[in-house]
């Protein structure tokens, strides 16, 4: 298998439990932030000029756990600011974002409202801030996902700590999104078959690439049938085909590797929109 695999899940048994940080030096992270204006007069285009790049320092130079994650990732937003009004002394911005970890986690965040003034400094805080608390739930969302490939349920302390900020959210003066990003934390956290099908997923080929075929084969098996009882979850069914448009690839090359033409049978009648993909494999088995 490739060699991102093998260096990505190396020292996976390192990792320990997460908990509650607060900003300290870099911890591995890289942060390619966009930021859309166009829909902006120039007033308060100016005043965001500098944004992206200070978002991208937060993100970058927070400490999101207390242990030293176990690999370098890659947080990605590109944020559309839609609307400017001022009420009173607050500045206030409307905007909409895609998020993702340039891979195989993405998301659409339709509808958010924050204030802001040029100048202010994100720092992170207990405290719902309506700018970088929306910040911490999408790094924590994102970097709990992560955490999920690297140890089964890695990523739990990280989700909920990104629900407390929903929760926080949904009761402040901008709530905008809030309730339906506590809805989505969720299902994230809930859909328990996903989140051990993406652990099987990375340990499987960690163990077979180390030698461990007997161990690959067992893990596999759970791999599949936490891939097909995820499919036929409301809650966990897009989380699983956003998984499987990064991997399928790799997940098919995978089982032809291991000579498991079973599993990718089962796996093209789950995932029917690779179905094609699948065949191009099944015909030169």
């Amino acid at each position: 298998m490739s060699d991102s695999y093998i260096y990505k899940h190396m020292n996976k048994y390192l990792y320990m439990l997460l908990l509650w940080t607060v900003s300290l030096p870099a911890q591995g992270i890289l942060a390619e932030i966009k930021l859309d204006t166009q829909n902006l007069d120039d007033v308060p285009r100016q005043a965001v000029a500098q944004l992206d790049s200070d978002i991208a320092y937060y993100i970058e130079n927070t400490q999101w756990t207390f242990e030293d994650l176990p690999a370098d990732f890659t947080i990605q937003a590109t944020i559309y600011l839609d609307s400017y009004i001022e009420s009173g002394s607050q500045k206030i911005y409307t905007a909409k974002a895609f998020w993702g970890n340039a891979d195989d986690q993405k998301y659409f965040d339709k509808s958010w409202q924050f204030t802001f003034n040029q100048g202010d400094a994100l720092v992170r805080s207990r405290t719902f801030n309506s700018l970088s608390s929306f910040l911490d739930y999408w790094v924590l969302t994102i970097l709990g996902g992560d955490l999920d490939t690297w140890n089964e349920f890695g990523g739990s302390q990280l989700y909920t700590e990104a629900r407390q900020v929903a929760r926080d959210g949904s009761k402040d003066s901008f709530s905008l999104g809030w309730k339906d990003r506590l809805e989505d934390i969720e299902k994230l956290s809930r859909s328990q078959n996903f989140r051990k099908m993406k652990f099987a997923y990375y340990e499987s080929i960690d163990q077979w690439d180390s030698g461990n075929k007997d161990e690959a084969r067992e893990t596999i098996v759970a791999l599949m049938r936490n891939l097909e009882s995820s499919f036929r979850q409301q809650d966990s069914r897009i989380f699983t085909q956003n998984f499987l448009n990064a991997k399928h690839k790799e997940l098919a090359n995978f089982l032809y590797e291991v000579g498991e033409v079973s599993y990718l049978q089962r796996l093209k009648r789950a995932d029917e929109d690779h179905a094609e993909y699948y065949d191009q494999i099944l015909i030169d088995w």
